[in-house]
């Protein structure tokens, strides 16, 4: 009878949703090497251990180390079961070519999969309960960098139309100086999907600090981020068709913001805005 190690058990599983769950309780050093892989798996099963490390600003015996808590043996058994799972996902033709109808459907049922997700965890007390304070607030501000830095500003546009004080602050810098000069009749609400971002995470900590009530979109509930949220909104997140990767597009970000307006816009007796939008 064949032994099983304990990578044929890892084989078992999608690689990028093992990783992907085991993200949150790792440390600092090994997230930030799990974070690039779940972005990039189709680079990293190129790279080197020398290459995968000045990227991830981490040691050849930090990635080993990875590779061993996922039950691999070193980087290349690591890298010949994620390459075997971007195969499996592959949905290029012959001529290698996209079929767009295939492409479309992967991505999809992605979605659909991350939405259902998303409605299992997403509270619906919490959305109500940031509902409410945002009601009272005297400023609402938004933090976000990168694809992140987009939902913000949508965020705060949706809110701005319903006659809420929101404003996005997309700049680390400036949302660092804010954030230690606002009160006990401010809301801020950060979005980060890993819940790893350091400067919106270090301003988020800054307005709690400064008395401000702090509330986080995120698909990690154990991420830094959530430390400082008095409020958490829980997403999950979509996968790219081609590689398994997560999308940089919030596409269940925006799920947790448009509940959070439709209730806000029921409190405040706006149905119309809604209902005459044209």
């Amino acid at each position: 009878m064949k032994k099983t190690t304990p990578s044929d058990h890892v084989r078992q599983h999608n690689i990028l949703v093992l990783i992907s769950a085991k993200l949150p309780s790792l440390p600092l050093t090994l997230q930030r090497i799990a974070k690039y892989i779940t972005e990039n798996p189709d680079i990293v099963v190129r790279e080197t251990i020398s290459q995968l490390s000045a990227v991830t600003g981490s040691g050849p015996a930090s990635i080993i180390r990875f590779c061993r808590l996922l039950g691999f043996s070193g980087l290349k058994d690591f890298k010949l079961a994620l390459a075997a799972d971007i195969a499996r996902q592959n949905i290029y033709s012959k001529d290698g070519d996209i079929p767009p109808k295939q492409f479309s459907d992967v991505l999809a049922d992605n979605i659909i999969q991350a939405t259902r997700e998303t409605q299992s965890v997403l509270s619906d007390e919490s959305v109500r309960r940031l509902a409410d304070v945002m009601l009272h607030a005297r400023r609402i501000d938004i933090y976000g960098a990168g694809s992140s830095g987009f939902v913000a500003q949508y965020l705060s546009f949706r809110l701005l139309r319903i006659g809420l004080p929101a404003h996005a602050v997309v700049d680390p810098t400036l949302a660092a100086y804010v954030s230690s000069g606002l009160s006990k009749k401010a809301v801020v609400i950060a979005i980060s999907e890993s819940g790893l971002t350091k400067d919106t995470v270090r301003s988020l900590h800054v307005a709690k600090v400064a008395g401000a009530t702090t509330a986080a979109i995120t698909n990690h509930k154990d991420a830094p981020i959530s430390k400082w949220a008095d409020i958490l909104l829980l997403t999950s997140a979509v996968r790219a068709p081609l590689t398994g990767s997560k999308l940089t597009v919030a596409f269940t970000h925006l799920i947790a913001i448009e509940t959070l307006v439709a209730i806000l816009t029921d409190k405040l007796g706006l149905l119309h805005i809604e209902t005459d939008a044209g």
